[in-house]
């Protein structure tokens, strides 16, 4: 278990820093995405009283990491697709469930500070060596708060999102309907962008960094 934890927890669609943001940062290995998926989602469905509800599909869970380091993993909402529904669910309260966000080794920095743990939810998995390893969890969601105005919140403890980042349209290639990417690390400042890419043609972006157990 620790071999496949390590393996997928990495960074995914995120800008993040560990003591420095290893270079050797790759794609998790889609089987062993799926695996670890699995558990995670199972863990993480037993949150008490989420702000948004998200019924997550490990079959699309996609990251990538640096093995034995840190890494992250985005497992979208299932049958996510664009949609006359979908489009109306953006302009409700809390707006439309995007994925859950899992991160092993990284938090997010808000006002230049990484965040305080007691603000995350957290699962744990214990390794083959009985080690406890504690991933850090964020609930995302897409919400429209007004005309061409599509914001990315993600969700820790707090009834108010700790992240709310604008969504740019490009054009990109990768996983569908979710998925993220380390960008411009920056050793100095150990911190980074988390990317979150829907559909290959909607980006927001956050600040992020290293965080040791």
């Amino acid at each position: 278990m620790r071999v496949l934890l390590a393996a997928c927890f990495a960074v995914v669609s995120l800008k993040c820093a560990a003591p420095a943001v290893p270079e050797d940062v790759t794609p998790i290995d889609s089987e062993q995405a799926r695996a670890i998926a699995a558990r995670l989602v199972q863990e993480a469905n037993k949150f008490d009283k989420p702000q948004i509800k998200i019924d997550a599909d490990p079959q699309k869970a996609n990251g990538v990491h640096s093995p034995d380091k840190l890494g992250i993993m985005v497992v979208p909402q299932k049958d996510l697709k664009e949609s006359e529904e979908l489009s109306a669910k953006f302009k409700t309260e809390k707006g439309a469930s995007l994925a859950y966000l899992f991160m092993y080794h990284v938090v997010p920095v808000i006002d230049g500070k990484p965040v305080e743990t007691s603000q995350l939810r957290s699962v744990k998995l214990i390794g083959d060596n009985g080690t406890e390893h504690i991933v850090y969890v964020l609930l995302l969601a897409v919400r429209q708060p007004a005309d061409d105005d599509y914001r990315l919140h993600a969700y820790g403890h707090l009834d108010k999102p700790l992240v709310d980042a604008k969504f740019a349209e490009v054009s990109a290639s990768g996983p569908e309907p979710v998925a993220c990417d380390i960008k411009e690390p920056n050793d100095q400042t150990k911190q980074g962008k988390l990317v979150v890419t829907v559909f290959g043609k909607y980006q927001a972006s956050f600040q992020c960094g290293y965080k040791a157990d």
